[in-house]
Parts: structure tokens; C-alpha cells; sequence
């Protein structure tokens, strides 16, 4: 079945008040710390080995009517060549939720091994979001997703590029514990997340400025977010990532909620082998590395490199982030950053990635590259930008 947003806003959004959440800033005091529970943190909300068993349906659409719903299909791949792309079909921004007339939006980035960059943040005032509740079946304009595990095609343009992929996963889908943060007692504020492709091999064209470029056997990825609390008075920033290294597959979130939750931070980590998803964890330490740079856009800090620790088989696995450079860099504000301040934006990175697992018959190391995204959800002093310390 097809849903329309516009449609569900337009029957439901305002005559229906069981369907409204109000703002999570009147859902406590500010002298309580307001409640998280984290994706691992409420074993009675899910037998893990059934629940991280992800279907067709968790990558369909989830739109119940709530007028602060969001949801977004994200794909990314690199090539040996240099070559980086990332396309989100989003049925409305994750910011200002509680504005129920924000416009669809398509976020388009290609760089070229030259260094040639695109970035496009493009709304679509007016235009139908239209997706399935059934499976990944998405369209924005000219734009669209679509596909079952373990095969998906997507297709976007603006202005002088053109996407069109067809990607194959390589590794079991993977949910983080019940795949939800929740924000209330009632579970009915949420985040939710999924990965439907950890890893898979890409095939297709991207054209920019006339010039059309084959991909073979890139290396991609897709996953899939929605919720009804967003990040507006809730998140400080996050840090996740993805990355390929040999026969080893990663993906981590590293995420900080704001003071009304007493800073408190939820991590999300997995580690697969081949095909196999070895560890799903909660558990992880991510730190910066290196001198900070600023964004041009945002103003927000993002560092060199990172340093991530988690346990396992009695000791840690090392991941070590180098070599990072600005791929895309998105202010969410209307205030423009100034000397002292950064403002609320998005980052997205790329980078070296060097990973050491201590398996049963040995520890092995493994290098590859990294994509990997920096948010930050209310202003900064950028003498804080180390905001992991």
C-alpha cells in the first residue's frame, strides 16, 4: 500500500488528537533529568535474536499520521577510484517538527576523485512524498528507491547530476537491540533505525556536468530512520559511520543527548565478518584525534581522526579514524555561525580507517575507508567543539 504524507497530514494531523505528541520540553521539569532508554537498555521490549531479524516491512514506510513524524532512505557508496556518493529521499527535514507544512527534501552529494564537489540540499514545496508500507518503495518528484532484501535500485537528479544504482547486499541486515531510542514510559516517542544493507556491492551510472561515469563494483550501504522526537530539544550531536576493511564490515553511532537528559549518551555498534553480523553492542568509546577544523557552513568542529574502543572476546576492538576531509558541511538554522558560536548543521566526512579485532584464533587488522557523519542539534561554543570530552 502507497502512502502519501500529504494525504495522512491533510485526514488525520489536526483531527485527530490522540494522534498529537506534543513537545518533549513539557515532558518533565527542567530540574529532572527527562528519560532515554536506550536501544539496549530494556531487555522486556524484545528478544534480541528475533527482533534484530530485519524484514521488508521495517523498510517500508511508517507514517501513522502523527504531525511530527520524519523518515528518511539513505544510500552511500565510494570506489577505489575516489570517487564518494550519498542520496536521502526524506519525507520532511528532522528539524522544526512541530512545523507541519516543511516541504519533502532530496540531499545529493557526489565527489569526484579530482575533488569535484556537489552538494545539494533540495526541498520540494508542494510535491507529494510517496512511499509503501510494505518495502522500500519511494518517491520524491523525479526521484525514487526502491527494493527487497537483498536488492535495491534508487535514482536522483539536480541541477547538472544524475544517480542511477542498483545495489546487492553482501551482509544480513542489522538492527541495534529494539531499534528504537525511546522518550517516554509509554514508548510512543521514539527514533528508530535500521540497517537494511550494512555492506553491499554497487553498480551504475552518475553523470555530472555532462560527463557519465560507470560504477563497478563500489561499495555501498543504506539504511533507514524515523521517529515522531527528532533531534530539536532532545540530541547535542552525534557522530556515526560506516566503513568496509577487508572482510570486515562496520557501522556505530555515537550519540549525545542535550542537558535535559543530563548529557546522556546512547551508542549503537556493529561488527560483521563476510556476511556474518559478529557483534551488536551498546557498548563503545569514540574520541577525537588530532587538530579540529571548522566547518564553512555550520561552523561546527570536526576533528583529523577518531579513536574507537569496544569490547570484546576479553579485549577491545581498535578502530582508528585518519585522514578525514569535509565532503559536505549543512547548516540547519536560520542563525548564521559567528566567531564564538556554531550552529545547529550537519557534517559529513570522509576518511582512513584502520580496525583491529581480537578474534578467537588471533587478532586481525584490517584497513579500508570510511563515510562517516557529524550532527549537532543546538548551538555550540566552538571553544567546546570537542563535544565527546
Amino acid at each position: 500500500m502507497e502512502i502519501s504524507r500529504r494525504t495522512l497530514l491533510t485526514s488525520t494531523a489536526f483531527g485527530a488528537g490522540l494522534l498529537f505528541v506534543p513537545g518533549l520540553r513539557s515532558m518533565a521539569s527542567a530540574q529532572t533529568p527527562k528519560l532515554v532508554i536506550g536501544n539496549y537498555e530494556a531487555p522486556g521490549l524484545y528478544d534480541q535474536a528475533a527482533q534484530e531479524v530485519v524484514t521488508d516491512r521495517d523498510d517500508g514506510y511508517h507514517n501513522d499520521g502523527n504531525p511530527r513524524h520524519y523518515e528518511w532512505w539513505y544510500f552511500d557508496l565510494f570506489t577505489q577510484s575516489g570517487l564518494k556518493a550519498a542520496v536521502i529521499l526524506m519525507d520532511r527535514p528532522l528539524i522544526m517538527l512541530d512545523n507541519p507544512d516543511l516541504p519533502p527534501m532530496l540531499m545529493l552529494n557526489v565527489e569526484l576523485p579530482d575533488g569535484t564537489n556537489r552538494d545539494f540540499q533540495v526541498p520540494f514545496p508542494g510535491v507529494d512524498f510517496i512511499a509503501s508500507e510494505e518495502h522500500c518503495d519511494v518517491k520524491l518528484g523525479n526521484n525514487w528507491c526502491k527494493g527487497r532484501y537483498p536488492n535495491w535500485q534508487l535514482h536522483a537528479e539536480h541541477d547538472d547530476v544524475v544517480v542511477d544504482l542498483e545495489l546487492v547486499a553482501t551482509v544480513e541486515s542489522w538492527r541495534a537491540g529494539s531499534g528504537a531510542m525511546y522518550f517516554d514510559e509509554a514508548l510512543t516517542v521514539f527514533n528508530a533505525h535500521v540497517v537494511p544493507a550494512p555492506r553491499a556491492v554497487v553498480n551504475g551510472t552518475i553523470q555530472v556536468a555532462g560527463e557519465t561515469i560507470a560504477i563497478e563494483d563500489g561499495h555501498g550501504y543504506h539504511d533507514h530512520n524515523w521517529g515522531n522526537a527528532g533531534i530539536e530539544g532532545v540530541l547535542k550531536a552525534w557522530h556515526w559511520g560506516r566503513a568496509e576493511c577487508g572482510d570486515f564490515t562496520l557501522n556505530f553511532s555515537y550519540i549525545q543527548h542535550n542537558a535535559d537528559y543530563d548529557n546522556k549518551v546512547v551508542c549503537k555498534f556493529m561488527l560483521a565478518k563476510d556476511s556474518e553480523i559478529l557483534l551488536s553492542t551498546g557498548e563503545f568509546e569514540d574520541r577525537f584525534v588530532g587538530e579540529i577544523h571548522v566547518g564553512p557552513q555550520s561552523g561546527n568542529g570536526w576533528p583529523d581522526g577518531f579513536l574507537i574502543e569496544a569490547p570484546y572476546n576479553g579485549d577491545m576492538i581498535r578502530i582508528e579514524i585518519s585522514g578525514n576531509h569535509l565532503l559536505s558541511d549543512a547548516l540547519n538554522s536560520d542563525q548564521q555561525p559567528d566567531d564564538e558560536t556554531a550552529r545547529p548543521g550537519y557534517i559529513r566526512l570522509g576518511g582512513d580507517i584502520r580496525v583491529t579485532v581480537p578474534l578467537a584464533g588471533g587478532v586481525e587488522v584490517a584497513t579500508g575507508n570510511i563515510i562517516h557523519e557529524m550532527s549537532f542539534s543546538e548551538s555550540i561554543p566552538k571553544a567546546e567543539a570537542n563535544w565527546l570530552l
